[in-house]
């Protein structure tokens, strides 16, 4: 079971998604040892006694979150101001993250990624209606896209919201598709492996899931497979085509059942360059 969030949000900047967080914590810090290493990049903001603070930061499900880190020093202290790189020495001491060892931060925080090192990566912005393709955290492509009939973020089956989160692409296809709307694939599906440990997480708050259910999707979605796709909170998320062109600043944007529409002139092309793997941050 995922424990209770207690990181805080960055405020939205009008920067790039992975710009503003370049060097995220990640569970490599060296724990419970006498050499202090940063666990992630920052600027030292603090230094009082023996104490030296910075704000550092990480990527989780799809937010880009502040981290506090702490250190109480036994050395030479660096000075307010100073840039810390991704596991630079400080020096003698013990460090807190969070206000907790980081053996528990940690514990609390197990699904940190660094989406700078993924080979294929798709952030989708999803109320801007624009798809980023990036390879090793370099853009590659920007695509405009639609998205659910129904604006916020999806929680549950047939509410017609696009979910909000980090995924992994799981399935694609060029059909041929069945049934009576098998032409607004546009001839395309990648699908991605929605719910998430975090959706799972809220289908046990609200009584959709079992403890057994929540664990197995968190496992599953974290080995980049596909969760379970019959439950309360949905499934069948992913990217398609449309039947027909379209026009966002015309119709709306608000096309699907909760996938993300590309153009018809867009979808084979974002089809071919993102495999199987992938990862996506649909925010």
């Amino acid at each position: 079971m995922l424990q209770a969030c207690v990181l805080v949000a960055l405020a939205q900047a009008p920067v790039d998604y992975l710009e503003r967080c370049p060097s995220p914590v990640k569970a490599t810090a060296r724990a419970g040892r006498a050499v202090v290493q940063v666990p992630g990049g920052g600027v030292v903001h603090s230094v009082e006694g023996q104490t030296v603070r910075a704000t550092l930061c990480a990527f989780e499900n799809h937010q880009v979150l502040a981290v506090r880190f702490e250190a109480r020093l036994s050395t030479t202290l660096p000075r307010v101001g100073t840039r810390l790189e991704r596991g630079a020495t400080l020096g003698q001491g013990t460090f807190t993250l969070d206000g907790v060892t980081p053996e528990r931060f940690f514990q609390q925080h197990p699904y940190l990624f660094d989406p700078h090192a993924e080979a294929v990566l798709v952030v989708v912005d999803v109320e801007a209606h624009e798809a980023r393709r990036y390879e090793r955290g370099v853009r590659t492509h920007a695509f405009e896209v639609g998205r659910g009939q129904a604006e916020g973020e999806k929680l549950r089956r047939g509410d017609l919201k696009t979910p909000r989160g980090l995924y992994f692409v799981t399935e694609k296809s060029t059909g041929p598709f069945a049934g009576d709307f098998a032409g607004y694939y546009g001839g395309h599906w990648v699908k991605v492996n929605y719910p998430n440990a975090f959706d799972a997480q809220r289908g046990l708050a609200n009584g959709w899931l079992s403890a057994a259910q929540a664990s197995e999707v968190a496992r599953t979605w974290w080995r980049r497979a596909l969760t379970a796709q019959k439950t309360t909170l949905g499934g069948g998320i992913g990217f398609h085509g449309w039947i027909a062109p379209w026009r966002g600043d015309v119709e709306g944007f608000g096309l699907s059942w909760g996938c993300v529409v590309l153009h018809p002139e867009d979808v084979a092309g974002f089809y071919a360059s993102v495999p199987v793997g992938a990862a996506v941050v649909l925010r």
